[in-house]
């Protein structure tokens, strides 16, 4: 069936078998496997010790061995003795974390150990209290009577996570995934041994057929596991998957609607706010400067700028240039110079230079002084000098005075050429302080601030509409939507077709187990798949949760042993065969119901053989007399059961 199951799954969604069975393991759904018979689970002996502390003080040292199938029970005669402890503490160890055992109970214990079996072989859980802290393991027995660790513990964590692997494994459980929360913030939560655990114990006022929570369908699911109905894990797992997805496509859905209606509001409020807003720049003077002239001032300055520091970069190069060459010149006109000066000196009185007339003493003029040096004419006669008295000096005269002449030519063109760069600098200076007042001018206009604000504001709420206005994205399906609808479709096929006569099985077990139990006027009873019980009664109809407590006990106790027998008929059922009662006597109107309540289960217990029944409650007298004082554990008058 699961090889038919998981081809057909991919024919319907064009995957080869293993890549359907990868995607759909990736949501922890696993096609049904053959279930196994739950084994037997029988508690062989309890035992705590401690010291009681407040106003009741004591040594605490309880011990109760020798047990096994059947029913056994722990009673007195007075209330308040601690009866319930016991099953709390048994609780306590099976399930790794206390169900209802008191604060002050615990801070009194030092030492519990529990032994059972399960099936054929035999464990037990042994632990110490350090701070209220246990710290112990869980053993398991050989055949030649030694324990061997299997695992151990030292924190509450510890505990409840070594007793789920041990029991979920042990009784081949499977972990019960659930959608929790509202309507659109649901979230998978994953139901496990604490949960599971619940089927054993019937207490409080009964308010739910199996377990102590209707929370997410959880007594449905619990009653399809026990039972054993196939394909009921698969079920569970398709179904909470197939939940999770139409959850995000709910959400995504709800975003898309709420972001559509928010789009449509605000496209109409800023189609609003637009006309208003050219209305508002319509109404401002058009001489206003606007951003086009603002930033066209704005650019000129730039150039102006630019072109000012070319010009200012261009006209410090030339002064450079200049002051270069006129160096030049001048050191090149002063060589000629001394070289006249050098033909003079060496003339005339081998480098004299008389100030007067040496006949007459009248005074050189200091024109004819200079006039010697440039005519080469002596400064007292003003006769030339003859060429050929310095022939040799005159090529080096000639080619100085023509470099001198040249220097000064150069000279003069870079003059020339400093004063247009300076020129022409000192213009873009003045380019660029006017466009600096005209851009000042510009920006000190009143209503420029206006404008510029007017045209923003209009800009934002144009720019705010085309984003309103913009289609909203598609919504993306889940890749796996389309695998998990059609796995669940042909899972449910599956597990229509393999509960076929388990539900009705029950049903005829659960009217007979009533009526044996104490309902006489029970005329049938409709036990679903989802967990709730019809029940006609005295003629009419009504449902588990109107009857009275103490029917309702029975219903419980009546529907778990049905679970019991049809599963082992069919052989598939997972539930051990372990009930623990606390205080059945409460919910009875008189003795003779309690103990002929007790007396019923007790033949039950002896027809199935390994079925073991736990019961707390007072009464001890009439518990005793229909279980026997070897199956019970008595504290008489005002005694305490430890």
């Amino acid at each position: 069936m699961s090889q038919s199951w998981l081809e057909t799954i991919a024919a319907k969604t064009d995957l080869t078998p293993d890549q359907a069975e990868k995607r759909l393991r990736g949501w922890g759904i696993v096609p049904d496997r053959a279930a196994r018979p739950a084994p037997s689970f029988v508690i062989e002996r309890l035992a705590f010790s401690g010291e009681k502390k407040g106003e009741t003080r004591g040594p605490i040292d309880f011990e109760w061995a020798g047990l096994g199938p059947g029913i056994w029970a722990i009673t007195s005669n007075r209330n308040l003795r601690g009866k319930s402890t016991v099953l709390e503490v048994i609780l306590w160890c099976l399930r790794g974390v206390p169900k209802n055992l008191q604060d002050d109970v615990r801070g009194w214990l030092s030492k519990v150990a529990l032994e059972f079996a399960v099936g054929n072989e035999h464990h037990r859980i042994v632990f110490d209290l350090v701070d209220g802290v246990p710290q112990g393991r869980l053993d398991r027995r050989a055949a030649d009577g030694a324990y061997h660790p299997r695992e151990s513990f030292t924190s509450d964590e510890g505990f409840a996570l070594a007793m789920s692997h041990f029991m979920m494994g042990s009784l081949d459980l499977d972990i019960l995934p659930a959608m929790q929360g509202g309507d659109y913030d649901r979230e998978v939560i994953e139901h496990g041994w604490l949960a599971l655990s619940n089927v054993f114990y019937l207490g409080g006022e009964h308010k739910v057929l199996l377990g102590d929570t209707q929370m997410a369908g959880l007594p449905a699911r619990m009653l399809q596991m026990y039972v054993g109905i196939p394909w009921a894990s698969t079920k569970t797992f398709v179904t909470t998957a197939k939940k999770e997805i139409e959850q995000k496509r709910s959400k995504a859905d709800r975003a898309a609607r709420s972001f559509k209606a928010e789009a449509e509001a605000a496209q109409t409020r800023l189609e609003a706010e637009i006309t208003a807003a050219r209305a508002a720049l319509a109404a401002l003077p058009m001489e206003t400067t606007t951003a086009e002239a603002l930033e066209q001032a704005g650019t000129a300055v730039a150039s102006a700028t630019r072109k000012m520091s070319e010009l200012q970069a261009r006209a410090a190069k030339a002064e450079a240039d200049a002051d270069r060459v006129q160096a030049v010149a001048v050191e090149d006109e002063r060589s000629v110079r001394n070289l006249r000066e050098t033909i003079v000196a060496t003339q005339f009185f081998n480098g004299l230079n008389p100030e007067c007339c040496p006949r007459c003493e009248t005074k050189v003029a200091s024109a004819r002084i200079k006039a010697e040096v440039a005519d080469l004419s002596c400064s007292i006669c003003a006769e030339p000098i003859p060429e050929d008295r310095f022939e040799d000096l005159s090529e080096e005269l000639e080619a100085a005075e023509k470099r001198a002449a040249a220097s000064k030519s150069a000279g003069d063109r870079a003059e020339a050429d400093r004063a247009a760069a300076s020129a022409a600098a000192k213009g873009a200076s003045n380019d660029l302080t006017e466009a600096q007042q005209n851009l000042n001018e510009l920006v000190k206009r009143a209503d420029f601030a206006a404008k510029r604000n007017a045209e923003l504001e209009l800009a934002r709420l144009e720019g705010a509409l085309k984003e309103r206005s913009a289609a909203p994205r598609d919504i993306e399906a889940d890749p796996d939507e389309t695998l998990i609808a059609v796995a669940e479709k042909e899972t449910a096929k599956a597990y229509n077709a393999g509960r076929t006569g388990i539900l009705e099985a029950l049903n005829d077990e659960i009217l007979p187990l009533s009526r044996q139990l104490g309902i006489e006027a029970l005329e049938a009873v409709d036990l679903r798949s989802n967990a709730s019980l019809i029940i006609w009664k005295g003629g009419a109809k009504t449902s588990f949760s109107q009857v009275t407590a103490g029917e309702r006990l029975r219903l419980r106790l009546a529907t778990v042993i049905a679970l019991l027998r049809v599963g082992r008929r069919f052989g598939i059922g997972r539930h051990p065969g372990l009930l623990i009662i606390d205080s059945p006597g409460k919910e009875e109107v008189t003795k003779v119901n309690l103990e002929a309540l007790l007396g019923e289960l007790k033949k039950i217990a002896e027809e199935m053989g390994d079925l073991q029944v736990i019961v707390a409650g007072t009464d001890a007298d009439e518990i005793a007399g229909v279980l026997g004082e070897e199956h019970c554990r008595i504290a008489h008058g005002e005694d305490y059961v430890w």
